[in-house]
């Protein structure tokens, strides 16, 4: 028997709690679902810049905690999308969890709900790994439980979705008795994969749900192509699932084997803005971008932009490995003549400090166009060096061992480490790429006035539309 989506003769009606930068909007989007966001709640001033330059609407930037059940009542809302502080409930916010005054607001939602003669039908929550041990998740569960709810929680990460990035999440979704999940069999459960697609598929389910029939075809994939290399149980209860398959409360810090060994991912070069708006025919491209593939492209083609052969680059590299300096010498000398012209001003913001990687050289996650994975982007990425996201190598890619060896060297000398960003073109994700990895469409951009800083903090702060979608589309079916 196929199963379909069943869309409502009347669009849905949504609330969007600490709305964002608009992922939650965008994720309903793309799950194509019939929906109308009735308002969006968000305090903070440049997100809501940022959700009005797209959406042609401000979200109301009042202070949620001051919100009652008679004012939320007048919204006749079905659904509930919320995205609370996630600081309660990491190591950098010191774990007050509900002492944290970050946490007062959602408290005072959930306190709401019993008050209402109208709740809503449908909640969808996302927070941070390691929400699932708080006490606010606690006080979640029992009034949604109490409220007559059935409850399914969720860790998932893009990697689950061939996204080539690691930002695990944690998910709780709730529909309101009589309604029913498609699978209730997952009731008061908390999986790290997305085991909901999975059991549809199996039903019959061969219609695409989403707005973009490839994202379909390519989760359709992912699923029956590695279903055979599971060897764990799917369903597991909060209790039961093991602390290494969830990880830490920091997201680049989860332990996810399971997804590397069984997921092909695409490349990030998928998500670059030259080869990204080029699969997506969008013309929101960065100026200038092709100077940094134009290096790739010669990397993968063996010549660098001096006209050195990657073999004679190779052997000038490191026929003397075990005398590490000799080696980076060379390799300093066959490209300090590039640097002036590789160094050009349309990327002047995305080279990282030299300083940086004289300090912090050691610590850094560096990717290439090719890799398959990259680490989660925080708020403090361009802020801070360490943890907040990965740096992309763009340049004589053949020589990244030498790379690694003078970064893991730390008595390696400051200038072999600082000229690592003239040799390799070692830069940040721009935004518009940390936008991509998110799966935020091509549509989405910022207005003028929100610097690259701040973009980068309100991405961080963001969440996976291709993640959330899924949810959603789940939730409503």
């Amino acid at each position: 028997m196929e199963t379909e989506m069943v869309k409502p003769s009347v669009p849905l009606r949504v609330l969007e709690f600490y709305s964002g930068i608009g992922g939650m909007r965008f994720s309903l989007e793309e799950a194509n679902i019939s929906a109308i966001v009735v308002e969006a709640f968000e305090i903070n001033e440049l997100a809501n810049d940022v959700y009005e330059h797209n959406f042609h609407h401000r979200p109301n930037q009042g202070n949620v905690q001051r919100l009652t059940a008679k004012a939320l009542e007048k919204y006749k809302a079905d659904a509930w999308l919320l995205s609370p502080p996630c600081q309660p409930y990491t190591r950098q916010g010191l774990r007050k969890d509900s002492d944290d005054a970050r946490a007062s607001s959602f408290l005072q939602l959930l306190d709401i709900l019993p008050q209402m003669s109208a709740p809503p039908t449908h909640i969808l929550v996302e927070n941070v790994v390691g929400f699932e041990f708080s006490s606010t998740h606690e006080r979640l569960v029992e009034i949604l439980h109490s409220e007559g709810f059935a409850t399914q929680e969720f860790i998932l990460s893009p990697l689950q979705f061939g996204i080539p990035y690691s930002r695990p999440r944690y998910f709780f979704l709730a529909k309101r008795r009589p309604l029913a999940f498609a699978e209730p069999e997952l009731d008061g459960c908390l999986l790290c994969k997305p085991a909901y697609l999975e059991c549809l598929l199996k039903k019959g389910l061969n219609s695409s749900p989403f707005r973009d029939e490839n994202l379909f075809a390519a989760i359709k994939s992912l699923i029956f192509s590695t279903e055979s290399e599971e060897n764990n149980d799917t369903v597991s209860t909060v209790g039961e699932i093991p602390l290494a398959t969830i990880g830490t409360e920091t997201s680049d810090k989860l332990s996810e084997p399971e997804l590397e060994s069984s997921i092909a991912c695409m490349p990030i070069r998928n998500y670059l803005e030259l080869n990204y708006c080029q699969l997506k025919g969008s013309s929101n491209t960065l100026d200038k971008s092709q100077l940094n593939f134009s290096a790739s492209k010669n990397a993968a083609e063996g010549t660098d932009k001096v006209g050195n052969s990657s073999h004679e680059m190779q052997a000038s590299c490191c026929s003397g490995i075990e005398t590490l300096h000799g080696s980076v010498e060379n390799f300093i000398q066959l490209n300090k003549k590039d640097s002036t012209t590789f160094m050009n001003d349309a990327w002047n913001h995305y080279w990282v400090p030299k300083q940086w990687v004289e300090r912090w050289g050691d610590v850094f996650d560096i990717v290439t166009p090719d890799s398959k994975r990259c680490c989660c982007f925080t708020k403090s990425y361009g802020r801070y060096a360490k943890g907040t996201g990965s740096f992309l190598a763009t340049k004589n890619l053949e020589n990244l061992d030498l790379l690694y060896q003078i970064l893991d060297r730390k008595h390696s000398q400051q200038e072999c480490r600082s000229t690592l960003v003239d040799a390799f073109g070692l830069r940040y994700f721009t935004s518009r790429e940390i936008a991509n990895l998110h799966s935020f469409p091509p549509t989405f951009t910022f207005p003028k006035h929100i610097s690259l800083k701040q973009r980068y903090a309100l991405l961080g702060n963001s969440l996976s539309i291709r993640v959330v979608s899924t949810l959603l589309w789940y939730l409503f079916s």
